[in-house]
This record gives C-alpha cells, structure tokens and sequence, in this order.
C-alpha cells in the first residue's frame, strides 16, 4: 500500500510541475510573437519559397532543353 501511495504521490507531483512547466514555456513563447513578426516571417517564407519555385522551373527547363538537344544529335547520328 505505502508503495502505491508513493507512486501515485510522485506521479502526481511530475504533473504539477510539468504543468507549471509548460505553462511557462507557453507564456514564454506567447510574449515573443508579436503581429510584425508574424507578418515578417510570413513575407520571408513566401519569398523563400517564391524562390526555390522559380529555381526548380529554371533546372526542368535545362534539363528540357539539354534532353531536345542531345535527341536531336542523336537522329542526325542516325540518318548518317
């Protein structure tokens, strides 16, 4: 029974203090969002992602086009 009640008393103790815990980090993480922040990091994501987008149509369009070429060499190598 004593072990039981030891048990329990410290499970009961961890929640408490990772409630209190958490509840800090949360109040913490609260206080440094601001609006401008938020509209900051958003602006940079979307330039970030702006981007990568224009990088990845600018490498399919070389590999496109480097694939048209070597397929026309290689017809012409044919006709040879």
């Amino acid at each position: 029974m004593m072990k039981r009640l030891f048990w329990f008393s410290m499970g009961v103790l961890a929640g408490v203090f990772g409630w209190r815990y958490v509840k800090e980090k949360a109040r913490d993480a609260a206080s440094q969002i601001t609006p401008a922040q938020v509209a900051s990091d958003l602006y940079d994501g979307a330039v970030k992602l702006a981007t990568q987008g224009a990088e990845i149509v600018r490498n399919l369009r070389a590999k496109d086009s480097s694939f048209v070429h070597q397929q026309g060499e290689s017809k012409q190598s044919n006709i040879k």
